[in-house]
């Protein structure tokens, strides 16, 4: 008995005995310990080590890999990066729609449409890049891990720069008053769910990389300014950072907290 056939054992799932087994654990004080406490040790590093695969169970191996890929998350993974992209940004065209047609926000008669369109054109050309990216994946070019960082930094920050530019597209002082941003905080961050149970839908990596879920949660925010644009009348700059573009950094920190905790950093 060699301390290769009892590792292997262990590895096998089986815990080995026999006269051969006590025989080597009685020079060997490396396998005696696997041995020790109803080989505790032992169980434990062969549940931590992956058993080699013979050529003969290959195919089985593949077959049970594929028979678990059932069911609609596995259907959604299966589309293309355009079509799960697609998707998303036709349900954020729907929630604007319905926004812009029964929701608009009261002062859209009063409104500077070229800083209204304006806006939402940044708004939904910022969208289509991150769906786009965020769809893509585990496809990113190699070594791009600094601009993957920059473009989700620039898609989180994006809604407070146009926050800055809503001020001048206000018809009348009323626009600039206070008003209680937690209303549209919450109301924004509830609109956006569906992208982002979409996105859990599409996502076709078990381990996500922290950057791909920070992009995920920019995405809803990119998403949520939009709606929101198109129902929020205030225009004051403190209800815009702290109502509307802080949306997408805490949908960022709850998909890091939640879905997060144990995935690689990049």
């Amino acid at each position: 008995m060699e301390c290769a056939e009892i590792r292997n054992s262990f590895v096998a799932g089986r815990v080995p005995a026999g006269p051969a087994v006590e025989a080597h654990c009685k020079v060997c004080p490396t396998c005696r310990e696997l041995f020790e406490h109803d080989a505790r040790l032992g169980r434990g590093l062969a549940q931590a080590v992956l058993p080699a695969v013979e050529p003969g169970d290959l195919f089985a191996l593949v077959e049970r890999e594929v028979s678990q890929e059932v069911g609609l998350r596995a259907r959604s993974r299966a589309l293309s990066t355009r079509a799960r992209a697609g998707v998303l940004l036709g349900v954020a065209g729907a929630l604007l729609v319905f926004q812009l047609l029964l929701k608009r926000r009261p002062d859209f008669g009063e409104y500077s449409s070229g800083v209204f369109w304006g806006v939402a054109l940044v708004l939904a050309i910022a969208l289509v890049v991150s769906a786009l990216r965020v769809t893509r994946g585990p496809s990113a070019p190699l070594r791009s891990a600094g601009r993957e960082r920059g473009l989700m930094a620039s898609m989180l920050l994006l809604p407070a720069l146009l926050a800055l530019v809503a001020p001048l597209g206000v018809g009348s002082p009323q626009g600039l008053a206070w008003a209680n941003p937690a209303n549209c905080f919450t109301y924004g961050a509830a609109f956006v769910m569906p992208l982002i149970l979409l996105y859990w839908l599409f996502e076709r990596r078990d381990a996500v990389p922290l950057t791909a879920l920070v992009s995920a949660g920019a995405l809803a925010g990119l998403a949520a300014n939009l709606l929101l644009h198109a129902h929020c009348p205030s225009a004051n700059l403190g209800h815009l950072l702290l109502g509307h573009a802080s949306i997408g950094v805490a949908w960022a920190l709850g998909l890091r907290l939640v879905w997060g905790r144990h995935q690689p950093s990049r």
